[in-house]
């Protein structure tokens, strides 16, 4: 079998949702007899051997959280004194801070794995890098250059253009995204729509739509059943970026049935877990929605999963505009495993995206879009209201998803086609 090598900032055990598709790629071609080694920033402790060959460590992760907790911290003294009265003068400033922190962590990690490559002079057949960050992008190119001959598979888990970096951040990742899908002798994008922004109209003959997953293995809390105390139970978890994901579209909704009498307040609730509380209850109070909030906090994974599997229908919210197409949360994915009807939301100008095309086809819940407005919330009030009545007169909610669209998603099927790229 071939030796491969994976270059990920993320990977297990780390929470991080970037840490889920090479982990499993790791650990799916490992137990197909690849022989695969890990360089990463984040150790994998005694667990090595479930993922991996080696897992070469260049750096403890809790120095990546630096500015997140700092940008989370509470002010107070001079940057309370700034941040109130000098806000135009400080955040400007916090995001050069930031910028120059995280271009430091992708020179760290081009350094260390040139040091690596030094130390260890693997004779590997692939190298399979996944963005983000740039870094990974600078370890591939590196690698490239100095084993020319060695496959190199380059993944984009996102595009490396987006509209909150600010032109001049822009301008140096998308150089490194072109001469990356150059040098590159595979591409592989997670939508079509990244693939449209990263490689335009080039490189048809080596790139490749391999979408993120779901894994049969994280199948543990199926045991745990919506409560069957007659109340129709909604969930969301995670941030919301803003109002980039929007909910109001749902709390409009179960407010609008509520007031017309087609459903009781007191039998439908909103699960809601994570940081952006703030914003959940902003966006639900400009529908007068806040009372069907029922906050969990921050939980960890595995109570997130319990959260979402004992609930009756799942939440999602992304968006979809001509700067930013083709976002497909990874949530999606871990709905498929949950097996549990969806209620989506689509911010921006652009209809019909992919995802709101997997939630029809798959017939996976409703999918409410900002740009066909009008017709689609009729369409998503009704399905909440149809959700509710079968709810509380004790039926079981009707969802049927299609099979096809489910295996489509399954590691089982990307592990195949990450395998065929690796022997190509």
């Amino acid at each position: 079998m071939k030796k491969v090598l994976i270059v990920s900032d993320f990977f297990f055990p780390s929470a991080n949702i970037a840490a889920v598709r090479p982990s499993k790629i790791a650990k799916r071609l490992t137990a197909d007899g690849y022989c695969v080694d890990v360089f990463t920033r984040y150790p994998i402790g005694d667990n090595a051997e479930e993922y991996c060959n080696e897992c070469f460590n260049f750096q403890s992760g809790s120095a990546l959280n630096v500015m997140k907790k700092e940008s989370n911290a509470e002010r107070t003294g001079i940057k309370k004194i700034l941040f109130e009265k000098l806000e135009f003068l400080y955040m400007p400033l916090f995001k050069i801070k930031s910028d120059l922190h995280t271009e430091r962590k992708n020179r760290q990690m081009l350094d260390a794995f040139k040091d690596f490559v030094a130390k260890n002079p693997q004779d590997y057949d692939v190298i399979f890098t996944t963005f983000g960050p740039v870094g990974s992008l600078l370890c591939g190119l590196y690698y490239k250059k100095k084993f020319p001959q060695v496959k190199w598979i380059c993944d984009f888990r996102d595009p490396a253009i987006i509209s909150q970096a600010g032109a001049l951040k822009n301008f140096f990742r998308r150089r490194k995204e072109q001469k990356s899908c150059k040098l590159a002798d595979e591409i592989v994008t997670v939508s079509n729509g990244y693939m449209k922004r990263i490689c335009g109209d080039k490189y048809t003959e080596k790139r490749h739509m391999i979408p993120n997953g779901y894994d049969r293995a994280d199948m543990i809390y199926s045991s745990e059943t919506a409560v069957s105390s007659g109340k129709l139970s909604l969930a969301y978890v995670g941030i919301l970026y803003g109002f980039m994901r929007d909910l109001r579209p749902v709390f409009r909704a179960i407010k609008e049935l509520v007031d017309e009498d087609l459903a009781d307040k007191d039998k439908i609730c909103i699960n809601y877990a994570g940081s952006d509380y703030k914003t959940i209850l902003a966006q639900a109070k400009e529908c007068s929605a806040e009372d069907f909030i029922v906050t969990h906090g921050v939980l960890a994974r595995e109570d997130c999963l319990r959260l979402q599997f004992s609930s009756d229908l799942l939440i999602l919210a992304t968006w979809n505009t001509e700067e930013e197409c083709g976002v497909f949360p990874g949530k999606l994915l871990e709905y498929m495993l949950i097996g549990k009807p969806i209620v989506t939301t689509v911010t921006g100008d652009v209809p019909d995206s992919e995802v709101a095309q997997v939630i029809r086809e798959g017939n996976l819940g409703i999918v409410y879009e900002e740009v066909n407005s009008e017709a689609d919330f009729a369409k998503l009030k009704e399905y909440i209201l149809t959700q509710y009545n079968y709810k509380v007169n004790g039926k079981e909610l009707p969802f049927n998803p299609e099979q096809y669209v489910l295996d489509r998603y399954n590691y089982d099927t990307i592990i195949k086609r990450i395998e065929a790229l690796i022997e190509g």
